[in-house]
């Protein structure tokens, strides 16, 4: 369905410099500021379905993450096959377009879920959902803001919907990662629940 590069950009106007003891210092460098991700209701709490407001002011041109939980267990990259639940709204208005979680009146928030888990290989994503997840561990939970560039673009992606030039705001848990796509030296060693479920971004 829907298919981040971490930005780490030099500050202006400075550069390696010689330090008082003759060797070369760091240079200095900034971090995305991810001030400027929409707030979330129930971001911490694993068993809730995140709610996720509405942007404010124009939308960041970079991708953006956050990590609301942090997992311990095994790391999924950019290209590992992932088993998830997630939320996605748009930035400009905060509205639901795609959920795992379960519709109202089945015991969740969701707006379109099923409430399985959905598992999938990041490959076949949007290139801002797979960098988004690169570097996450299992049991975390990641707000994710996918820039036009890094999402659908020009042509959108859901008409009427998902416009062109949306940004995207996604809440993902990762639940596990397949143990043959698992970051460099990791292993996939802890169970989790889910299998194939709703659609992928």
């Amino acid at each position: 369905m829907l298919a981040p590069a971490l930005l780490v950009a030099a500050l202006a106007g400075c550069s390696a410099s010689t330090a008082p003891d003759g060797t070369a210092a760091a240079p200095a460098s900034s971090r995305p500021d991810t001030s400027r991700l929409p707030a979330v209701t129930d971001g911490t709490d694993l068993r809730a379905a995140p709610r996720i407001a509405a942007g404010h002011g124009s939308a960041p041109t970079d991708l953006l993450t956050r990590d609301l939980v942090t997992g311990t267990g095994t790391t999924a990259d950019a290209t590992s096959t992932v088993t998830i639940q997630y939320t996605g709204v748009l930035w400009r208005n905060g509205q639901e377009f795609d959920s795992t979680w379960p519709a109202p009146g089945a015991g969740g928030s969701g707006a379109a879920g099923s409430g399985q888990a959905a598992t999938f290989p990041l490959a076949g994503t949007i290139t801002g959902f797979g960098r988004g997840i690169d570097g996450m561990k299992v049991g975390g939970r990641r707000e994710i803001l996918i820039p036009p560039a890094l999402g659908y673009g020009p042509a959108g992606g859901q008409p009427p919907t998902i416009l062109a030039d949306d940004t995207l705001v996604f809440v993902v848990d990762l639940l596990d990662v397949d143990a043959a796509t698992a970051g460099p030296g990791m292993s996939s060693d802890n169970g989790a629940s889910g299998g194939a479920g709703a659609g992928q971004p």
